[in-house]
């Protein structure tokens, strides 16, 4: 058994959510669907205010939309960690919330896992794990599409601990719950 403690970063918390909402590879085909609404959207602006105008610079107008969409298409992934940083600090300045970042306790064993904390303890089996994904600070192992366990990286302190941990992913995790579909 590999006994974890430790207290979530708000950065911890963060990645976790960045990782869920935006980033993993199961959100890939949410991703483009969405840079593909945002570019039709401005496309048709674009196109009617140019018809609109009946400009004789129809190349410059072109280019200067054409810029303005690059300059935010680039900035969507930075805008996207400014939303969910907002949110992130908003709820955890809610009392009910504390507890989000107080200590922790995983213990993982081949008879599964518990995870506790001040106000609550949760025990799972092996099966309740959906998905694990995984990020440079933190590992999450998923229990449904949007609730994980999360553990820092940093909370294991040594390599029998990390072999130990890398054994019982190996073991109980099936291929399918680490490499999910594309949508």
């Amino acid at each position: 058994m590999l006994v974890l403690k430790y207290h979530l970063t708000e950065e911890e918390y963060f990645d976790y959510n960045y990782y869920t909402a935006w980033s993993a590879p199961e959100k890939k085909g949410y991703r483009v669907w969405y840079y593909l609404r945002v570019f039709l959207l401005y496309a048709a602006v674009a196109v009617l205010f140019i018809i609109s105008r009946k400009s004789q610079q129809l190349l410059w107008d072109a280019i200067i939309f054409g810029i303005i969409a690059l300059v935010y298409f680039l900035m969507v992934p930075w805008l996207i960690r400014k939303s969910i940083g907002r949110r992130i600090r908003d709820m955890l300045r809610q009392p009910e919330n504390q507890h989000v970042l107080s200590e922790s306790e995983v213990s993982i064993a081949d008879a599964g896992i518990t995870d506790k904390d001040q106000a609550s303890e949760s025990k799972y089996s092996w099966d309740a794990i959906v998905r694990k994904g995984e990020t440079p600070l933190c590992y999450y192992l998923y229990t449904n599409s949007y609730h994980a366990i999360v553990i820092p990286k940093r909370a294991v302190r040594n390599d029998a601990d990390k072999k130990e941990l890398e054994r019982l992913f190996d073991t109980h995790l099936s291929l399918t719950s680490e490499f999910s579909p594309e949508e």
